[in-house]
């Protein structure tokens, strides 16, 4: 590849645009390519050859004659060309941490070692004097801007040219630098985020940011005799720079001023501006901008309208202006009977009744309403030709189809058997299902909606009477998955034949929208009536992808019966850069406990589940069958079987995490998905390097493994098959899925507690790592009827000891769900040294804080509001501290948290006596803290 790329100097212009073409759509923007691979293709040497291509000067010989040449000699159009080609390469190389060598930032010794890959290129020969080239300044920009730990050793790379000098080059320079910390303006906020979220320290917060608001090191000395000389043209550009960080530092701490993410980290605006403070001697040497400077972190600074054009808004006012801008556009959409107003009026009451039955599926139908229905079903069913764009149709016909095909009507309506040529009754009411889902799976539209293209231009002339402005495409694939599934359960062999799963497949993105789970229960009844992938719920044999990616492998049809036909085989762990790994993090920590298993769902499955997670129905079998390819090898992992990506992609876990399901089956895929992996991780061995010891190789290509092995034995030892013991005695070696597992349930806090401790292994500096592995090492299994290690980390003596209490609760706030979380925490003592502590003068706000998210999160469960005011008077703990507090931020928490009490109160059967005094702690609350101190408003969900 280096002999490639750097013959590319001297080669011809179509060989050479060919090359980097192929280089970026193949290589960099191919999300199945890992960045260890590419950072494998490009190397140092070979990301310095194509910087190079900036000064292409055409084909040659050699590249002292390609140089030798001048502009007249050399086809400009050509050079642009070559420039332009090798700028989007390398642009996305170095600024995308999606597809480029960009990694994420940790704090440690090591820190940005690979983002050091970068650096490199930055202050290699071809990107000396990078200002001077407006493509060049863009990459160097745009590679600072998306690794902001780099912009120190940069700026110090230059340190001995910064020195003043009445020279062009030298202006050229300084402004450079002052585009370079002006360009960080916008994103002042999102760096303060991820520092927040790195750091554990406000030192080293303080100092990381202090770069982007305070003259860096190198560059003290240089203002500072810029700022000597009388001359106004060296003296301009030094001040430039000084009102540059200036006005980063008034963004900066308007920010420290109106953040909670300080706060949830035990510091506030004061400590950063004492820091700051320390910093500034030694960083501002010139007399007058010390003073501006100084003034300027003394000010208070609550402006909020500086941060409006942050590129991450994390003010509360815009947060709340942007949801009052989206119930004003959901306002705009028209309602169900709205929809159903502009359709023929000889089917509207008709489409009423279904619409009525479809909210509430229980209540019987009147036989005047049956006979109407009946009459009018083949009115009703040809608006799926013509009327095919307004959601409500589809959303009533299923409502339709489940009345007529119900055990008490189906005799009526012939629909009693489809798989017989000829019925027991006369007459059979048609359109019949089957009929329905045929016509649906040949329809063009149909498939389209899915997929949530735009209509076609003649689909638009068939139905001008419609306003384009109701076409909700969400609306409409809900509707129409739904249509599809209630067909499909009546027909199964037929929905068999018509609909491929591919095409399904296509328009799938395995999270809990309701659309996806009415998609994933249709392919669970494909695969079970004669189209199946596999025998684990529509997996294939070999790999499986989804959504949108599968237009990457297979040409689709026009519908949903056309079958797409392959031409590219996807790779086994492909599925693995399909999964975004935040995500599937946030799903495991709130983890949708109550979903049930396909197979016991039933057709309709109404529980309230949050739509933005992924889909443990879909995803456990998957991971089950990637890691089960070739199990009757015993001797060697499957290849292609990545066993660290499926850790590093927060797959286990997420499989952990399943650990806290309700339904009895998920949880035994989960045990299974564990069992295996651990099996794979005892078979495994390092890939064989020239001249690398064994020992290293393990631990440079999988150093966690033995830390994975250790945890996922105690989750095994704590899921004991004896309910009254700790560990359950005996190691067994495969538990997992064995009949000697009782299918035991971790709690959520237990679940969320050892998928921190999966993610911590790669943090040893987290102060936390220390914590988990004392809890880890003092006993084989942790006490599942415990909050783990709660006592020793609330009555901790280490110097960090507020970080591990505010971790401690988070946790905490976090995890609380059920009615067995919370009795879990009460027979912990959760609640009883929460409330204590609160009350202590010494006690920090951040962890006030996250003792009232605790409690927001509490009172959300009715019984627990019973439980809180029957055994800590919680009441009255409110009259104390709410009626006493002055601090804004608690006040939503306090309004939310009685809110809260007084619904759970309300709605009990019979009267409480704590009813009374939680009405009069309302009344005195809201008269308290009127519109001018407290605004009533919803605080952030904990698992936010």
């Amino acid at each position: 590849m280096h002999l490639l790329i750097s013959e590319c100097f001297t080669d011809k212009l179509s060989n050479v645009l060919l090359t980097l073409t192929l280089l970026r759509t193949k290589v960099v923007e191919n999300a199945t390519v890992s960045k260890t691979i590419k950072m494998r293709i490009f190397t140092r040497s070979a990301l310095k050859q194509l910087a190079y291509l900036y000064a292409w000067r055409g084909e040659a010989l050699t590249a002292k004659v390609a140089l030798s040449r001048s502009d007249t000699e050399v086809d400009q159009q050509a050079v642009e060309l070559v420039r332009t080609a090798v700028h989007k390469l390398l642009h996305a190389l170095c600024s995308s941490s999606l597809y480029g060598l960009v990694f994420r930032e940790r704090m440690s010794s090591d820190a940005s070692i690979q983002n050091n890959h970068l650096l490199h290129l930055l202050l290699s020969p071809p990107m000396h004097n990078a200002f001077t080239d407006p493509l060049r300044r863009q990459l160097v920009v745009d590679c600072l801007l998306a690794c902001p730990s780099l912009l120190p050793g940069y700026l110090s790379h230059w340190q001995t040219s910064l020195e003043p000098r009445d020279s062009d080059n030298w202006r050229d320079l300084i402004y450079f630098v002052q585009e370079i910390l002006a360009t960080f303006q916008r994103h002042i906020v999102n760096r303060a985020l991820q520092l927040v979220e790195i750091t554990e320290d406000i030192v080293n917060f303080v100092h990381s940011i202090s770069n982007l608001c305070l003259p860096p090191v190198c560059l003290s000395e240089p203002l500072r005799l810029a700022s000597q000389v009388e001359e106004t043209r060296i003296r301009k550009p030094a001040n430039a720079i000084f009102k540059t960080l200036r006005r980063n530092l008034v963004i900066f701490l308007t920010w420290t001023h109106f953040s909670e993410d300080l706060v949830k980290k035990g510091a506030s605006s004061s400590m950063i501006v004492s820091e700051l403070s320390k910093l500034l001697p030694e960083r501002v040497l010139v007399a007058k901008w010390f003073g501006r400077f100084s003034k300027t972190l003394h000010t208070e600074q609550t402006d909020q309208a500086i941060l409006a054009d942050q590129v991450t808004s994390i003010v509360e006012t815009e947060t709340e202006v942007d949801e009052e801008a989206l119930v004003k556009t959901a306002s705009t959409q028209p309602t169900d009977e709205e929809e159903i107003s502009m359709l023929p009026k000889g089917i509207q009451k008709t489409m009423l009744i279904l619409l009525g039955h479809s909210r509430e599926p229980s209540r019987p139908l009147s036989e005047k309403h049956f006979k109407k229905l009946t009459k009018k079903w083949p009115e009703l069913v040809k608006c799926l030709e013509h009327l095919h764009t307004i959601p409500v149709v589809y959303t009533c016909l299923s409502a339709g189809i489940r009345l007529l095909s119900s055990p008490e009507n189906r005799e009526r309506v012939g629909w009693t058997s489809f798989s017989r040529k000829s019925t027991s009754v006369d007459e059979v009411l048609c359109p019949t299902p089957k009929t329905i889902l045929k016509t649906l799976s040949k329809q063009p539209e149909v498939f389209s909606h899915l997929l949530g293209r735009e209509r076609l231009e003649d689909e638009e002339k068939e139905v001008t009477d419609i306003p384009p402005s109701l076409t909700n495409p969400s609306r409409l694939k809900d509707g129409l998955a739904t249509l599809l599934l209630s067909v499909s359960e009546i027909v199964p062999q037929t929905a068999a034949k018509s609909l491929s799963l591919l095409s399904l497949l296509s328009v799938y993105s395995a999270q809990m929208t309701l659309c996806d789970r009415n998609l994933l229960q249709l392919m669970f009844i494909l695969d079970s009536s004669g189209q199946p992938l596999t025998n684990i719920w529509g997996m294939t044999n070999g790999c499986l992808i989804w959504g949108d990616r599968i237009s990457d492998h297979y040409r689709l049809g026009k519908t949903l019966r056309d079958v797409p036909t392959l031409w590219r085989q996807p790779n086994i762990s492909a599925f693995l850069n399909l999964l975004d790994k935040d995500k599937l993090l946030t799903s495991a920590f709130a983890f949708p406990v109550s979903r049930r298993c396909l197979a016991q769902s039933g057709s309709v499955d109404r529980t309230l589940l949050k739509a933005d997670l992924y889909d443990p129905c879909f995803l456990l079998p998957l991971f089950l069958r990637y890691l089960s390819i070739g199990h009757d090898t015993e001797q060697d992992i499957p290849r292609g079987v990545d066993l660290r990506g499926f850790y590093s992609r927060n797959c286990l876990a997420f499989a952990v995490a399943a650990l806290s399901s309700y339904s009895r089956h998920l949880r035994g895929l989960a045990k299974a998905v564990i069992a295996r992996y651990r099996q794979l991780l005892e078979i495994w061995k390092p890939t064989k390097v020239p001249n690398v010891p064994v020992s290293l190789a393990v631990m440079k290509q999988f150093p966690e493994r033995v830390q994975i092995n250790f945890i996922l034995d105690t989750i095994r030892n704590s899921l004991s098959d004896k309910a009254d013991e700790i560990g359950g005695g005996f190691r067994h070696r495969f538990l997992f899925g064995s009949r000697a597992d009782t299918s035991f349930r971790l709690t959520r806090v237990h679940a969320n507690f050892f998928v921190h401790a999966l993610l911590m292994l790669n943090k040893p500096e987290h102060r936390m790592y220390e914590v988990f592995w004392n809890c880890l090492l003092a006993k084989p299994a942790v006490d599942l009827g415990t909050v783990p290690d709660f006592m020793r980390t609330i009555f901790s003596i280490h110097e960090d000891h507020r970080i591990e209490r505010q971790w401690m609760i988070k946790l905490c706030a976090e995890t609380v769900n059920d009615t067995s979380d919370y009795l879990l925490l009460e027979k912990s003592r959760v609640f009883k040294y929460c409330l204590t502590m609160y009350s202590d003068p010494s006690i920090d706000s951040a962890t006030q804080v996250q003792i009232l998210r605790l409690l927001v999160a509490t009172t959300k469960i009715p019984r627990a509001c019973h439980a809180l005011t029957r055994f800590h008077a919680f009441p009255l703990w409110l009259f104390r501290h709410a009626l006493g507090s002055k601090h804004t931020p608690f006040l939503s928490y306090f309004f939310q948290i009685i809110k809260q009490m007084l619904a759970a109160f309300e709605e009990t059967k019979e009267e409480s006596p704590a009813l009374p005094i939680l009405k009069l702690l309302d009344s005195t609350f809201r008269n308290l803290h009127g519109a001018t101190t407290f605004t009533e408003k919803e605080v952030q969900p904990v698992d936010a």
